[in-house]
């Protein structure tokens, strides 16, 4: 199944706000060798699954769960995808600069860090390579979701930016005033990716008017294949309370902050990813669980819903799991 509510955890990245990690993993040596990597002996210890430890509402959740789906078919294991990040020097820069027809001069910030203004700006480390139009944007109406996914690509492709890899993309945000349109492209693989990271961020005014694109990309390449946690002790981190919950509950019911209470059925579960690792170490995309279903929210005054719920778990033995 692909999940369509990712959008709201990449608004996060879209206001440049780092993703918040889940605590620090504790694999032993022995839990390693018992469930090695497919194509070695021993797979390489992981970083922690990056979940946020509370959910974007600031929801606190009291629900009694139920499982109405099947386990079958359920993987047992599944790849760990490792990432590498481009390096820049001025000479890079400056190729990069003429792609976005900048002809500014690059400035060496150091620590790996460039700019370069002119008509437009670009703002380039490893982890972002940033572009601001300096157009003012025209008046007119904004293109429809699929017009600005197509357009997005299009722009990409003439400015040979698109990567080989990169999936069809989907609108992140509309915006009335000012009026501008959001799209993300992530990677084509794998599937179901929860983190905004890699992806290109593309925003757009009207007529397409490309205001600002930002690049969080690295070359993906797939290592091991891990052993997952049996699908039922993942599904007791639900039931238990020890997973976190992303529900689509709508402001306009229940003010951020507020107590949730009530019953949520899961009906399904697939294999997520989302990204792991320190900042200037090495990064990765691991997979989750994500349980999907339908919460009833029930309060002294009144039973709202169904609201759709997803519940995450980190997929991998032995990590260690954020509290939702």
């Amino acid at each position: 199944m692909k999940f369509h509510n990712r959008a709201s955890m990449s608004r996060r990245a879209l206001l440049g706000a780092a993703m918040v990690a889940a605590a620090t993993a504790s694999r032993g040596a022995n839990a390693q060798e018992s469930t090695p990597g497919a194509g070695s002996e021993v797979a390489p210890q992981l970083p922690a699954a990056d979940l946020p430890t509370m959910n974007e509402q600031g929801f606190t959740f009291e629900l009694e769960s139920t499982w109405s789906g099947s386990f079958d078919g359920v993987p047992t294991e599944a790849p760990v995808y490792q990432l590498t990040l481009p390096t820049f020097d001025v000479a890079a820069v400056e190729e990069l600069a003429a792609k976005f027809a900048i002809d500014g001069e690059v400035q060496d910030q150091g620590n790996g860090t460039y700019m370069v203004d002119g008509n437009g700006s670009l703002f380039v480390t490893s982890e972002l390579q940033q572009y601001v139009s300096n157009e003012a944007a025209p008046e007119g109406e904004l293109p429809d979701d699929d017009q600005a996914v197509a357009f997005a690509r299009e722009w990409l492709r003439q400015i040979e930016l698109l990567p080989a890899n990169a999936g069809d993309g989907y609108v992140v945000a509309r915006i009335e005033d000012p009026a501008r349109v959001i799209v993300s492209v992530p990677p084509i693989e794998p599937e179901n990716l929860l983190s905004s990271y890699p992806a290109i961020t593309i925003t757009m005014g009207p007529q397409a008017a490309i205001i600002e694109a930002a690049f969080r990309w690295a070359t993906m390449s797939t290592g091991d294949l891990y052993a997952l946690l049996a699908i039922d002790t993942a599904w007791l981190e639900v039931e238990e309370r020890r997973s976190y919950l992303q529900a689509d509950i709508p402001a306009s019911v229940f003010e951020p902050g507020s107590l949730i209470s009530g019953t949520a059925d899961y009906t399904a579960v697939d294999i997520a990813y989302t990204s792991s690792g320190i900042p200037g170490q090495a990064q990765y995309l691991q997979p989750v669980y994500a349980f999907v279903g339908q919460v009833t929210v029930v309060t002294a005054e009144a039973t709202s819903g169904p609201y759709a719920i997803t519940a995450y778990v980190p997929a991998l033995i032995n990590s260690q799991q954020p509290v939702g």
